[in-house]
């Protein structure tokens, strides 16, 4: 959806695609992009059973100051308009709007809705309600998020962990679970060298406050003082990206035993994920995690941290679950799947994941709320 990012977004187009099974779908993705000429250029395309409109907005990166952040507001804004507009040109005023990730796409439904009379619903996912990031928030914006919050006709929540953090921020609506879906992609050829050490994977934005990658380096480098028949693949990228590499070069592992992928597509990601032996999530927030389903939906099994989202679906025997930033736990749950990962029943793995978080069973889900909110 992202053309700087192939990653962003994506599990709000398998919901899209999912609610597209039962409805007519269109969905606007809003972007901004300080490498654009143009002040706004659209695009559409027609993938996943949908119809989207992504629309780009030159943003301003720096300097920082209000000043800019109102300029890139405005942008946004006029982006969306200019979308819509596009939009209902091509198919018509639409019944309603679904808006994903507080705040501003929720903003855009809620003046739908004022000046146009379009009911719109609210899903999140976001792991700040958990992490303290809404909290910090200043008074104004948490203010208007709590109001927008409460106008839209229905709210959906990826996991009830997430819904009971939503809550305890002062979000309160009628909320509907609705989880994250799983789209299997083949195996194909393997990303992975072809030798006979264990293949450890980790899916992850590269930021460590929140996934603690650096744990997961420091236990691999420990039991590879003893075992170096294991190697860790990381495939995402962030902020800490270079953190995570020269920890790697400190512990004398990156590129020997420890290996980088960088940033890839949905697809290019189930391609490790079907090359691998297991996965590991060692999170210390997640409202979800998405990656630990598609995993299994390869038959591969998991350690995952007891962090949120995956206390709703962890069972042994899918894999190991650990405390959150608990590294006692981690090496021997690392040890102990190192042994083991080949006695997990893989087409148990798959049928879990397949059954539970279908498309079709959340997009059922999104349709029926949608008949209900819909006036008349």
């Amino acid at each position: 959806m992202n053309r700087r990012d192939p990653q962003i977004g994506v599990f709000i187009r398998k919901h899209a695609s999912a609610a597209a099974l039962y409805c007519d779908v269109t969905l606007l993705c809003v972007i901004g992009d300080p490498d654009q000429e143009k002040l706004v250029e659209i695009e559409e395309k027609n993938e996943y059973g949908i119809w989207s409109v992504v629309a780009y907005f030159k943003k301003v990166q720096s300097p920082v100051s209000i000043f800019n952040s109102f300029i890139n507001t405005f942008r946004y804004l006029r982006a969306n308009r200019q979308a819509l507009r596009y939009i209902e040109k091509k198919k018509g005023r639409h019944d309603i709007t679904h808006a994903y990730i507080l705040l501003r796409p929720a903003i855009i439904a809620w003046l739908l809705k004022i000046f146009k009379g379009i009911p719109f619903v609210i899903s999140e996912q976001w792991s700040g309600y958990a992490t303290g990031a809404f909290a910090k928030k200043n008074f104004l914006e948490k203010t208007l998020t709590r109001l927008v919050f409460r106008k839209a006709v229905a709210v959906t929540a990826v996991s009830k962990f997430l819904k009971d953090e939503m809550e305890a921020s002062g979000l309160h609506n009628q909320y509907t679970i609705t989880p994250n879906v799983v789209e299997p992609v083949a195996k194909k050829d393997s990303p992975l060298p072809s030798n006979n050490r264990i293949k450890i994977l980790t899916v992850a934005d590269l930021v460590d406050e929140i996934k603690n990658i650096s744990a997961t380096i420091e236990a691999v480098a420990e039991i590879l003082k003893h075992n170096p028949s294991i190697e860790f693949h990381i495939v995402g990228h962030g902020k800490d990206e270079k953190l995570l590499k020269d920890l790697s070069i400190k512990l004398d592992v990156l590129d020997k035993f420890v290996f980088f992928h960088g940033v890839k597509s949905n697809e290019e990601v189930f391609q490790f994920l079907h090359a691998c032996d297991f996965l590991v999530m060692n999170s210390r927030f997640e409202t979800f995690s998405l990656i630990c389903i598609e995993a299994m939906s390869c038959g591969k099994p998991v350690i995952a941290t007891d962090c949120g989202g995956p206390s709703g679906f962890m069972q042994p025997q899918y894999g190991i679950l650990i405390s959150p930033d608990n590294s006692g736990q981690l090496k021997p749950a690392l040890e102990k799947m190192i042994s083991e990962f080949k006695n997990y029943d893989t087409e148990l793995l798959k049928d879990f994941a397949l059954t539970n978080f279908s498309s079709s069973g959340t997009g059922k889900k999104f349709a029926e709320i949608y008949l209900q909110v819909l006036p008349g």
